[in-house]
Protein backbone atom coordinates (compact mmCIF):
# COMPACT_ATOMS: atom_id res chain seq x y z
CA UNK A 1 0.00 0.00 0.00
CA UNK A 2 2.85 2.38 0.78
CA UNK A 3 4.57 1.65 -2.42
CA UNK A 4 1.55 2.89 -4.44
CA UNK A 5 1.09 5.74 -2.20
CA UNK A 6 5.17 6.83 -2.94
CA UNK A 7 4.09 6.40 -6.96
CA UNK A 8 1.31 8.41 -6.82
CA UNK A 9 3.01 10.79 -4.84
CA UNK A 10 5.86 10.67 -7.82
CA UNK A 11 3.51 10.65 -10.74
CA UNK A 12 1.55 14.03 -9.48
CA UNK A 13 5.01 15.42 -8.56
CA UNK A 14 5.83 14.92 -12.18
CA UNK A 15 3.06 16.27 -13.71
CA UNK A 16 3.60 19.55 -11.83
CA UNK A 17 6.73 19.93 -12.38
CA UNK A 18 6.08 19.19 -16.02
CA UNK A 19 3.47 21.80 -16.06
CA UNK A 20 5.86 24.07 -14.57
CA UNK A 21 8.51 23.86 -17.50
CA UNK A 22 8.90 26.70 -20.03
CA UNK A 23 8.93 24.63 -23.37
CA UNK A 24 10.41 27.00 -25.87
CA UNK A 25 9.12 30.37 -24.77
CA UNK A 26 5.62 28.92 -24.29
CA UNK A 27 5.02 30.93 -21.20
CA UNK A 28 6.39 34.49 -23.01
CA UNK A 29 3.89 33.51 -26.11
CA UNK A 30 0.95 33.13 -23.63
CA UNK A 31 1.71 36.33 -21.88
CA UNK A 32 1.26 38.16 -25.00
CA UNK A 33 -1.68 36.46 -25.93
CA UNK A 34 -3.30 37.34 -22.52
CA UNK A 35 -2.01 40.81 -23.09
CA UNK A 36 -4.00 41.21 -26.49
CA UNK A 37 -6.85 40.11 -24.53
CA UNK A 38 -6.99 42.60 -22.11
CA UNK A 39 -9.46 45.35 -22.92
CA UNK A 40 -7.31 48.62 -24.03
CA UNK A 41 -6.54 51.58 -21.75
CA UNK A 42 -9.13 54.26 -22.14
CA UNK A 43 -6.97 57.90 -22.57
CA UNK A 44 -9.50 60.23 -20.54
CA UNK A 45 -9.25 63.88 -19.55
CA UNK A 46 -9.49 63.37 -16.02
CA UNK A 47 -7.59 60.28 -15.78
CA UNK A 48 -8.05 56.94 -17.70
CA UNK A 49 -10.22 53.69 -17.63
CA UNK A 50 -10.37 50.06 -18.53
CA UNK A 51 -12.83 47.80 -19.50
CA UNK A 52 -16.44 48.07 -17.91
CA UNK A 53 -16.52 49.91 -14.28
CA UNK A 54 -12.86 50.26 -13.89
CA UNK A 55 -12.54 53.98 -13.72
CA UNK A 56 -9.26 55.47 -12.36
CA UNK A 57 -10.18 59.21 -12.50
CA UNK A 58 -7.21 61.88 -10.82
CA UNK A 59 -7.20 61.16 -7.31
CA UNK A 60 -7.25 57.37 -7.29
CA UNK A 61 -4.62 55.91 -5.15
CA UNK A 62 -1.41 54.90 -6.81
CA UNK A 63 -1.49 51.04 -5.56
CA UNK A 64 -4.96 50.68 -7.36
CA UNK A 65 -3.84 51.69 -10.54
CA UNK A 66 -0.68 50.21 -10.82
CA UNK A 67 -2.47 46.78 -10.05
CA UNK A 68 -4.67 47.35 -13.56
CA UNK A 69 -1.56 48.84 -15.30
CA UNK A 70 0.41 45.66 -14.38
CA UNK A 71 -1.97 43.17 -15.93
CA UNK A 72 0.18 43.92 -19.37
CA UNK A 73 2.76 43.52 -17.71
CA UNK A 74 5.74 44.19 -14.91
CA UNK A 75 6.30 48.07 -14.10
CA UNK A 76 8.72 50.51 -13.57
CA UNK A 77 8.38 53.19 -10.94
CA UNK A 78 10.73 56.08 -10.20
CA UNK A 79 10.29 59.94 -8.69
CA UNK A 80 11.50 62.97 -9.45
CA UNK A 81 11.55 66.13 -6.84
CA UNK A 82 13.30 68.09 -9.60
CA UNK A 83 9.37 68.98 -11.63
CA UNK A 84 8.02 72.14 -11.69
CA UNK A 85 4.68 71.19 -10.37
CA UNK A 86 6.10 69.36 -7.21
CA UNK A 87 7.65 66.23 -6.38
CA UNK A 88 6.50 63.63 -8.78
CA UNK A 89 6.21 59.69 -8.70
CA UNK A 90 6.15 58.37 -12.06
CA UNK A 91 5.19 54.69 -13.16
CA UNK A 92 6.53 53.26 -16.74
CA UNK A 93 5.18 50.35 -18.36
CA UNK A 94 6.84 49.54 -21.21
CA UNK A 95 4.34 47.02 -22.39
CA UNK A 96 1.90 49.89 -23.47
CA UNK A 97 4.10 53.13 -23.55
CA UNK A 98 1.97 54.82 -21.10
CA UNK A 99 3.45 56.48 -18.12
CA UNK A 100 1.20 57.58 -14.91
CA UNK A 101 2.39 60.80 -12.98
CA UNK A 102 1.55 60.46 -9.09
CA UNK A 103 1.66 63.14 -6.06
CA UNK A 104 1.08 62.24 -2.88
CA UNK A 105 0.11 58.68 -3.62
CA UNK A 106 -3.02 59.97 -6.03
CA UNK A 107 -3.13 59.92 -9.82
CA UNK A 108 -2.18 63.47 -11.32
CA UNK A 109 -1.54 62.98 -15.16
CA UNK A 110 -0.60 60.41 -17.90
CA UNK A 111 1.41 60.38 -21.08
CA UNK A 112 1.45 57.88 -23.89
CA UNK A 113 3.79 57.14 -26.69
CA UNK A 114 3.34 53.15 -27.17
CA UNK A 115 1.01 51.04 -28.81
CA UNK A 116 -2.43 51.96 -30.27
CA UNK A 117 -3.84 49.04 -29.51
CA UNK A 118 -3.61 49.05 -25.74
CA UNK A 119 -4.23 53.00 -25.02
CA UNK A 120 -6.78 55.32 -26.86
CA UNK A 121 -9.05 57.83 -26.22
CA UNK A 122 -12.62 57.31 -26.18
CA UNK A 123 -12.55 58.85 -29.93
CA UNK A 124 -10.40 56.54 -31.04
CA UNK A 125 -7.29 58.77 -30.94
CA UNK A 126 -3.87 57.12 -30.35
CA UNK A 127 -0.38 57.47 -31.15
CA UNK A 128 -0.30 56.91 -35.42
CA UNK A 129 -3.44 58.81 -36.16
CA UNK A 130 -4.11 61.47 -38.71
CA UNK A 131 -4.27 64.76 -38.00
CA UNK A 132 -7.41 64.50 -40.01
CA UNK A 133 -8.72 62.15 -37.73
CA UNK A 134 -7.85 64.15 -34.73
CA UNK A 135 -9.63 67.19 -35.76
CA UNK A 136 -12.30 65.16 -36.73
CA UNK A 137 -12.66 63.68 -33.23
CA UNK A 138 -11.62 66.43 -30.73
CA UNK A 139 -11.82 70.07 -31.42
CA UNK A 140 -8.54 71.05 -30.97
CA UNK A 141 -6.10 74.32 -30.78
CA UNK A 142 -2.92 73.78 -31.66
CA UNK A 143 0.26 75.82 -29.20
CA UNK A 144 2.23 77.82 -31.25
CA UNK A 145 4.31 79.00 -28.93
CA UNK A 146 5.20 75.74 -27.55
CA UNK A 147 9.18 74.72 -26.61
CA UNK A 148 8.64 71.25 -26.72
CA UNK A 149 7.21 70.44 -30.57
CA UNK A 150 4.22 70.46 -32.56
CA UNK A 151 1.44 70.54 -29.60
CA UNK A 152 -2.38 70.61 -29.37
CA UNK A 153 -4.49 70.64 -26.66
CA UNK A 154 -8.66 69.86 -26.78
CA UNK A 155 -10.51 71.21 -23.54
CA UNK A 156 -10.06 72.69 -20.68
CA UNK A 157 -11.03 73.74 -17.38
CA UNK A 158 -13.02 71.64 -14.85
CA UNK A 159 -13.51 68.82 -17.07
CA UNK A 160 -9.65 68.36 -17.83
CA UNK A 161 -8.19 68.46 -21.41
CA UNK A 162 -6.57 66.02 -24.00
CA UNK A 163 -2.99 66.78 -25.15
CA UNK A 164 0.00 65.78 -27.66
CA UNK A 165 2.40 66.24 -30.12
CA UNK A 166 2.42 65.83 -34.38
CA UNK A 167 4.96 64.69 -36.14
CA UNK A 168 4.86 68.01 -38.15
CA UNK A 169 2.10 70.47 -39.41
CA UNK A 170 0.53 68.90 -42.32
CA UNK A 171 -2.72 67.89 -42.81
CA UNK A 172 -0.73 64.39 -43.06
CA UNK A 173 0.82 64.47 -40.11
CA UNK A 174 0.29 61.57 -37.02
CA UNK A 175 -0.15 61.59 -33.52
CA UNK A 176 3.35 61.18 -31.84
CA UNK A 177 2.22 60.91 -28.16
CA UNK A 178 -0.95 61.98 -25.84
CA UNK A 179 -1.20 63.14 -22.42
CA UNK A 180 -3.65 64.76 -19.88
CA UNK A 181 -3.41 66.20 -16.17
CA UNK A 182 -0.10 67.12 -14.26
CA UNK A 183 3.43 65.78 -16.16
CA UNK A 184 7.12 66.91 -15.77
CA UNK A 185 7.72 68.49 -19.03
CA UNK A 186 10.41 71.29 -19.05
CA UNK A 187 9.44 74.29 -21.13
Amino acid sequence: MRVRQKAAAAVITFMVLVGCVDSGGQGDRNEAEARSRLLPVILQAEGIAQGDGLDFPYGTEKAEVIAMLERFGPVSQSSNEECGAGPMDIVSSSATGLTLNFQEGQLVGWFFDGDGKLARTAQDITVGSTRSDLEAALPIEMQTDSTLGIEFFSGSGENGFIAGFLSDESKNATVESLYSGTNCFFR
